[in-house]
């Protein structure tokens, strides 16, 4: 087992908890599956706080923040048969809380695609009718199952709820 991988069992708590924050966000609407995602280059935006901060530090993150289409550093998806929704989130102890709703997609205007880098899957949702596009990671440091359950929904257009 690596380093940060986790057993089966902590999985399905983790998604388990996932799912009871955010069912109450998307009241009226069936959860098909909800994950956790961030913005992308976390690795970057280390590297140019250590080189000098401030200004490379400063266009480091304006570039992650265009990458993910000025979502917030931390947002929590949740998908249902017709929508994607994005919220804030924040750690609050071994839990996420979810905050304000930043963003709401209709699923079928959506191309949704995948791709890799820093050894992660890169998720990137793209509303051409909206000409938005946003790039996001999983929350983890590596590609975790239930980031990954999402990003297999979202691709397959699937309304079937992922087993909790």
């Amino acid at each position: 087992m690596a380093i940060f991988e986790m057993k089966p069992e902590q999985v399905a708590k983790w998604k388990n908890d996932l799912w009871e924050e955010a069912e109450p966000h998307v009241a009226g609407e069936e959860l098909v599956a909800v994950a956790p995602f961030r913005r992308g280059g976390g690795t970057a935006s280390y590297a140019a706080s250590k080189a000098g901060g401030g200004l490379p530090y400063l266009i480091v993150n304006l570039f992650r923040k265009k990458q993910a289409g000025g979502l917030p550093e931390r947002v929590m998806l949740a998908v249902t048969p017709t929508k994607l929704h994005a919220f804030k989130w924040k750690p609050k102890g071994r839990n996420m809380v979810i905050g304000d709703e930043v963003a709401v997609w209709e699923r079928a205007a959506l191309e949704i695609s995948t791709g890799s880098g820093a050894g992660m899957t890169k998720l990137t949702i793209s509303s051409p009718g909206e000409g938005e596009k946003a790039t996001l990671v999983g929350a983890s440091v590596q590609d975790d199952p239930v980031s990954q359950e999402l990003i297999e929904v979202l691709k397959s257009g699937s309304t079937t709820p992922v087993p909790r």
